[in-house]
């Protein structure tokens, strides 16, 4: 039974990634998952629940991660460097996923925002606590936490995205993609502590 839930999980990341919730069809994914419709309707009752099982099983691997970056008492720099060499890392296994995630939110945001349910998890007063007291050993301005999330998500997630055209437009071949990315891994957070180190006060 677990084997046959787990197939049907994977077939739906298949086609929901692909073809979006609007375009993904329950048939496709049975036939994608070798059963037939009657047991898919069996586990999962309906599209939206199946859809909601995806973004849980996929909150599973981020989830942990962006708790570990908010609240695990480690410096501010090695909690950045962590978080983008491991955000990275997830998204290589999943290159369609941001694109995906973004495309759904555009089309149904308050079905993407409630089966993500980031409120219940994420509470960003510890990381704002944490730039605040970074930003006065530093004598430098205050920093806001949503600048601060908002430009290390932005950083590591645009090539993922623009992928095709950074390709063409900058020159980077299939066989140096993951090279670059290695260097993305390096040049976040040093882009990043640099931001914090030169915010100097007015």
């Amino acid at each position: 039974m677990a084997n046959t839930e787990g197939r049907i999980l994977a077939a739906a990341k298949e086609v929901f990634i692909a073809k979006g919730f609007d375009g993904a069809r329950m048939q496709e994914i049975a036939d994608i998952a070798k059963i037939n419709k009657a047991l898919l309707h069996y586990y999962f009752r309906s599209k939206d629940k199946l859809f909601e099982a995806v973004f849980k099983e996929t909150l599973l691997q981020i989830g942990p991660m962006v708790l570990s970056f908010v609240n695990e008492p480690i410096p501010l720099e090695v909690k950045i460097w962590k978080f983008v060499d491991e955000y990275i890392e997830i998204i290589k296994n999943n290159p369609k996923l941001p694109l995906f995630i973004l495309n759904e939110i555009h089309v149904n945001p308050e079905r993407v925002i409630n089966f993500l349910n980031i409120g219940a998890f994420l509470d960003t007063d510890a990381l704002q606590a944490q730039l605040n007291k970074e930003t006065e050993v530093l004598s430098t301005s205050r920093i806001d936490v949503k600048h601060f999330v908002v430009n290390i998500l932005s950083m590591t997630i645009f090539p993922f995205i623009g992928k095709p055209i950074m390709q063409k437009t900058l020159k980077i071949k299939e066989d140096d993609w993951e090279k670059f990315l290695e260097e993305r891994k390096r040049i976040i957070p040093q882009t990043i502590m640099n931001w914090i180190k030169i915010n100097q006060k007015v």
